[in-house]
């Protein structure tokens, strides 16, 4: 499954999605296994029917509870538990779920209240590391980050690996793009204060310097020699997100319009590049530098655009 697929097939879940949490206000935890959890699993290419794929309410062992739902690799081995939580519960502190995973050997967690999602790295004596938490709404934007949790993975070793380089290159790009001032300590900093000590394996490294890449490219736009004409750095550029636009009303399907400046239009009917160039003539980027992807993908999703040639 590619990026630009997932990041249409999340479009659509968490479409779906808000709208069921719109007219169900007091929706108990049972409905957000049926009409969230199952949906964002199908959309991750999961097959709920085959117990050799997904388990729900998984015994760990006799007396030590279940998981309410238990991801399977390709040798049929628990790799994945995933909490579903009330609807006002708190996804960003995983809890006795932590245990749980440690002692049947599971390396991920995944937590949600339907509103939001967060994923946990969970592995021998170190402290369980969160690799992101994400609200309904921004799931699509970040599919590229989400591609190692689809059941074309079967979260094996690959996957996972891809999983926690993703989120570790994102938290990256997100604090060089918030430091860029004073880039060297607030990247040593950020290692220090989110890598067990001895903890800085092969998978941080590489999505350190990953992420260091991304950023300077896209940070030598504004060395002479590179420079655009408006001269902006990409952190003096505003982020978006396909929420911030709705369709042009007096346009052809594909164009939209900047709900909080009319003034603001975007043509998705042409390719990628030209899009990024017209946010950034209008002051505007996606959130990050890999997150551009979903951006373009999910506003042709909702004009009922295909993939560009």
């Amino acid at each position: 499954m590619e990026a630009a697929d997932l990041s249409r097939r999340l479009t659509d879940f968490s479409h779906v999605a808000s709208e069921v949490l719109r007219d169900v206000p007091e929706v108990t935890e049972q409905q957000i296994r049926h009409w969230i959890v199952n949906p964002f699993l199908v959309s991750l290419g999961w097959e709920l029917d085959d117990k050799k794929q997904v388990y729900l309410d998984f015994p760990v062992r006799p007396g030590d509870g279940h998981a309410d739902y238990a991801l399977f690799n390709a040798d049929a081995h628990p790799r994945l538990f995933l909490d579903v939580r009330e609807r006002t519960a708190n996804v960003t502190e995983i809890g006795d779920t932590a245990s749980m995973a440690k002692q049947a050997k599971v390396p991920l967690v995944l937590l949600t209240n339907g509103k939001e999602f967060s994923l946990w790295y969970v592995a021998g004596d170190e402290p369980p590391a969160p690799l992101f938490l994400l609200a309904l709404s921004e799931l699509a934007d970040n599919s590229e980050s989400l591609l190692g949790l689809t059941a074309e993975f079967r979260l094996s070793d690959t996957g996972i690996e891809q999983l926690r380089r993703s989120a570790i290159r994102l938290a990256v790009l997100q604090m060089l793009e918030e430091n860029s001032e004073k880039t060297f300590d607030a990247l040593v900093a950020w290692v220090r204060s989110q890598v067990a000590p001895g903890a800085l394996d092969g998978t941080t490294e590489q999505a350190i310097r990953d992420a260091t890449m991304l950023w300077l490219t896209e940070e030598h736009l504004t060395l002479p020699g590179f420079a655009p004409s408006d001269g902006k750095r990409p952190s003096e550029l505003r982020p978006t997100t396909p929420r911030d636009w709705e369709a042009f009303p007096r346009g052809p399907p594909g164009t939209f319009q900047y709900k909080y400046d009319s003034a603001k239009i975007l043509d998705l009917r042409q390719g990628p590049k030209e899009v990024r160039e017209q946010l950034r003539n209008q002051g505007l980027r996606a959130p990050t530098a890999t997150s551009f992807g979903g951006f373009y993908h999910a506003l042709r999703a909702r004009a009922g655009l295909g993939s560009p040639n």
